[in-house]
């Protein structure tokens, strides 16, 4: 059963900066999922990505599973065809590191990603579950906040409640 939240950088970088639009969304949920005593990871890529704009300081990383990226991972990554997004304009850097982060997330069972990124993460994660290549559900914060990943009836069958988010193998 998967369970657990990978957080995206742009989540991070919401969350931790009150001045953003969807902060009081990133806040909310990030309060949920500590409430429900859920998991939640930060990939070494959002690590690097975070910290290109603010300190990791700024994080509560008490609460937070930092995972490194290691080979199984990087396997699992190179396995998302990434190819059909690779379009004009389209930057080519970003677009690996999210394709990194999602396949990360898929290759640790983790079972949510939040972003704050509709753009791009939020399409690229969709258009893989449709696919199959993946099993995440992606919460979007431009949708605001919603109990519908909790719910049995929303997409809730992902999550379910740890006693100990520490149960998660760093690195394998």
């Amino acid at each position: 059963m998967r369970n657990g939240v990978f957080l995206d950088t742009s989540y991070l970088i919401t969350l931790a900066d009150p001045k953003r639009e969807r902060h009081t969304v990133a806040k909310r949920y990030y309060q949920e999922f500590l409430a429900r005593k859920m998991p939640m990871a930060i990939s070494a890529i959002v690590v690097a990505e975070f910290c290109m704009r603010q300190k990791l300081e700024t994080l509560p990383l008490q609460q937070l599973i930092l995972i490194p990226f290691n080979h199984e991972d990087a396997i699992a990554a190179a396995g998302l065809d990434y190819k059909p997004f690779q379009k004009p304009g389209v930057d080519r850097q970003s677009l690996k590191d999210d394709f990194k982060i999602i396949g990360h997330a898929q290759n640790r069972n983790f079972g949510y990603l939040v972003t704050d990124d509709a753009d791009t993460m939020y399409p690229y994660c969709e258009a893989l579950r449709n696919a199959g290549q993946v099993k995440l559900r992606i919460i979007k914060l431009q949708s605001g906040f919603t109990e519908e990943p909790f719910t049995p009836d929303g997409q809730g069958d992902f999550i379910q409640v740890m006693e100990e988010p520490a149960s998660y193998v760093a690195d394998r």
